[in-house]
């Protein structure tokens, strides 16, 4: 039981916590130790700024949706705090478009599949990058089947 609220500690203040709209005052963003920019909620209750968590995704897996820095849970839904989204700056306006857009690639529908299709040319670009980094440990059997694959559709394209 909480003292100071007169009331027990249980699942009623997990179900607080999950409607809480805005970060804790005393806490930061665990990713760049600042105090948040443009507060988005996952869906597992951490907080962390829209671009922080943007720019960690964008740097691990785009095909796939980012892991909780905290907890490692998948990231379907970010949702950025309730007073943000009425405000009309620019850098503002900036990361909540880029939100939306995360949200439709994990959340789906036929939105969600064009936003996959839009996103498609900037992952094979990243990942055929990252297999030509001289240090990164070797290939694995997948990424010599897909050069192969690539290598066999370019030859058949010549032939025609």
């Amino acid at each position: 039981m909480d003292l100071a609220s007169g009331r027990e500690s249980g699942d009623g203040d997990r179900t607080d916590r999950g409607k809480q709209d805005s970060p804790p005052d005393d806490d930061v963003c665990p990713i760049c130790f600042g105090d948040f920019t443009v507060p988005c909620k996952t869906v597992c209750g951490h907080w962390y700024c829209g671009s922080c968590i943007l720019q960690l995704w964008n740097y691990t897996a785009t095909s796939a949706p980012c892991k909780c820095p905290m907890c490692s849970r998948s990231i379907y839904k970010l949702t950025p705090q309730e007073s943000l989204l009425h405000r009309r700056e620019e850098e503002i306006v900036k990361v909540l478009t880029d939100v939306h857009r995360y949200n439709l690639l994990f959340i789906g529908g036929a939105m969600g599949f064009v936003q996959k299709v839009y996103q498609l040319p900037s992952y094979v670009k990243r990942y055929l990058l990252a297999m030509l980094d001289p240090d990164r440990p070797h290939p694995s059997v997948s990424e010599i089947r897909l050069i192969a694959h690539l290598g066999f559709c370019l030859m058949i394209c010549r032939c025609y």
